[in-house]
């Protein structure tokens, strides 16, 4: 076996889950349905520890495995162990101002602008 192969399978890997969970787009398509397909009108119904459930099991494992595909120290999400209060004021600003699209949505873009930072 080529010793670049799984190197290129994790670049290959990286990039699908980069694409595929931090695109708002694509994550509203393929993630959302692994969490239940809701619309921004779904989630500001919800209870707040209904929306701290789904926050945290969204993007938890999201976070985790960007980190470890970086091979980071630092897990921007995980680490802090209240960081589901400032996602899910994210995503309700987010479905206020996106009433057509969904949380995964919102949440995929919080993701996203918390790891650039």
């Amino acid at each position: 076996m080529n010793p670049t192969s799984p190197q290129l399978i994790k670049s290959g890997l990286c990039t699908f889950i980069l694409l595929s969970a931090l695109s708002c787009v694509t994550a509203h398509s393929s993630a959302a349905s692994l969490f239940g397909d809701l619309s921004c009108q779904s989630w500001a119904d919800l209870e707040y520890p209904r929306k701290k459930a789904w926050t945290n099991a969204f993007l938890a494992p999201l976070s985790l495995t960007h980190q470890g595909l970086e091979r980071k120290k630092q897990d921007r999400y995980n680490d802090d162990p209240n960081a589901y209060d400032p996602a899910i004021l994210s995503i309700d600003k987010f479905c206020l101002s996106y009433p057509k699209l969904g949380p995964a949505d919102g949440a995929a873009a919080y993701l996203n602008s918390l790891l650039e930072n």
